[in-house]
């Protein structure tokens, strides 16, 4: 065989793997594709399901709501039906009172009839006293650790850091200190 016969058969087999090469390609670009949907439908379903699931949750946590808020509105108008009738209770110990003499008025007994009723309801309010006045404490007593602190030497930032405080609530505490020791001398 001569040269050129070589060449064209070397250029015929050249030519037919050419044209069967992009063949072997398109199926695979093809389940790419395919793949790809697969995908991508999957994804699609498990994002309607987790929506479902959510929506689901939120309906479940509204019902809880509502129920609570239920039980909330019936044990408020439960407290407030009890209370009604220790006020009339009370009214009633108070008129009866003022027409008898004190050796005959028995303190109201409510606490049986309704729980948890404070003493000061049970107690005829005659007897009740005032309750003392507080004793009159100096900025120093009620922030010992604001004075312990300035005392220190630390800088206002610093105190305020440790206390939780704003740092113009550490100056105003520490002039109105000095305020009450100029009007105690």
């Amino acid at each position: 065989m001569s040269n050129w016969q070589y060449i064209v058969l070397l250029g015929a087999v050249v030519v037919v793997f050419g044209l069967l090469l992009p063949r072997r390609k398109q199926p695979a670009a093809a389940q790419v594709v395919n793949n790809m949907e697969v995908s991508l439908e999957q994804f699609m379903e498990n994002m309607e399901q987790d929506n479902r699931e959510l929506t689901a949750l939120i309906v479940q946590s509204q019902e809880e709501a509502r129920t609570k808020a239920q039980r909330s509105e019936a044990r408020l108008a439960d407290l407030e039906r009890k209370y009604s009738a220790l006020e009339q209770l009370l009214e009633q110990q108070k008129n009866s009172a003022v027409s008898m003499p004190t050796a005959w008025v028995q303190p109201v007994k409510a606490a049986a009839a309704v729980p948890h009723v404070p003493a000061v309801l049970i107690d005829e309010p005659e007897e009740l006293e005032e309750p003392a006045p507080p004793a009159k404490q100096t900025i120093q007593q009620r922030y010992p650790d604001l004075f312990e602190f300035h005392q220190q030497g630390k800088s206002i930032e610093a105190i305020a850091k440790k206390l939780n405080m704003n740092k113009g609530e550490v100056q105003l505490i520490l002039q109105l200190a000095k305020q009450e020791e100029g009007a105690r001398v």
